[in-house]
């Protein structure tokens, strides 16, 4: 069976999905918290990539926390709510939509909450 990566389409939907997510949030930023944005854009595509692979590592990795570190928590969530609804959207169940999701947030609060960084 395939990953959860592979079943929505690869890390090219991730991205897509990531970037549609910043770009609707992107009208109501200013021009400082928009350069603050394309970094947790860039690093919430490659955490999710990660969460939703099949590469075999303990779910505390250390790919996962050093990705993790730079995550806004709130922005974190509310990409993780468009995403489900994205995926609704586009036809895929609410099962795997559900998994994605509890994986992705599960991964992220398995990591090292005192190491955030970013704004």
């Amino acid at each position: 069976m395939n990953n959860l990566l592979d079943q929505v389409g690869g890390t090219g939907f991730v991205n897509r999905t990531v970037g549609e997510f910043y770009q609707a949030i992107g009208r109501h930023l200013s021009q400082f918290e928009t350069c603050d944005h394309r970094k947790q854009q860039t690093r919430q595509a490659q955490f999710l990539n990660h969460a939703l692979s099949s590469q075999q590592e303990p779910v505390r990795s250390s790919r996962a926390s050093f990705l993790a570190r730079g995550l806004n928590p709130t922005l974190f969530e509310a990409m993780l709510e468009f995403l489900e609804a994205r995926l609704i959207e586009l036809g895929f169940s609410l099962q795997l939509s559900n998994q994605l999701v509890e994986t992705a947030g599960n991964l992220y609060q398995d990591c090292e909450e005192d190491l955030g960084i970013a704004c």
